[in-house]
């Protein structure tokens, strides 16, 4: 079993190899035995169908383009996950400043639009209750609960925003959200 597993690095670096020099017949083998891998590995960062093909298009790009720089004393498989990841994770990110522009814009927009002037009281004593909220929070479960709930990032994306495992940041987002309704059910005057 160890020679199986040494004869097939061996021969996936002779693939990368021979991308390097632009060998084309590699690269189309290399993108068969590593594009179901790549897909995978951007699927616990990106849930999105479409996103998930995109970046791993993308990182297939890469590989053919960089693959001239790739080192033959290591092997290909740790290499492409790492470059695999740090797409994974720039698309993630620009995902995350577009979301939140969006709200932003959002937000703003919604102003404009003409309410009767009780509900445009209620809507602005509720957003400012919600605030008065927020701040009360501790600042881990504020930033959990801001971007599951109002950005609206999955539980693994929040993960990896957040820097922490999946489940902590959704209990951080869960708790975050159950002390918002304590805060904000709570009669006025007194604490949580």
């Amino acid at each position: 079993m160890p020679d199986d597993l040494t004869a097939v690095r061996a021969e996936e670096r002779s693939l990368m190899t021979a991308v390097g020099r632009g060998d084309q017949t590699a690269y189309a083998e290399l993108s068969v035995r590593y594009r179901p891998l790549i897909a995978h590995w951007v699927r616990r960062y990106l849930s999105d169908a479409w996103v998930v093909d995109e970046v791993t298009q993308d990182v297939l790009l890469e590989l053919w383009t960089i693959a001239d720089r790739f080192d033959p004393a290591r092997a290909v498989a740790p290499w492409v996950r790492t470059i695999t990841q740090r797409r994974a994770i720039d698309r993630l990110r620009k995902l995350c400043t577009e979301r939140e522009r969006d709200l932003r814009i959002g937000a703003r927009d919604l102003d404009v639009v003409d309410h009767a002037s009780v509900e445009r009281a209620e809507s602005v004593l509720d957003r400012l209750a919600l605030r008065r909220a927020l701040r009360v929070l501790p600042a881990r479960q504020r930033e959990a609960v801001v971007l599951r709930h109002l950005v609206g990032l999955s539980g693994p994306e929040l993960g990896v925003v957040l820097g922490v495992p999946t489940g902590t940041a959704r209990t951080r987002a869960r708790d975050g959200v159950l002390a918002l309704r304590r805060v904000m059910t709570a009669p006025s005057g007194t604490s949580p």
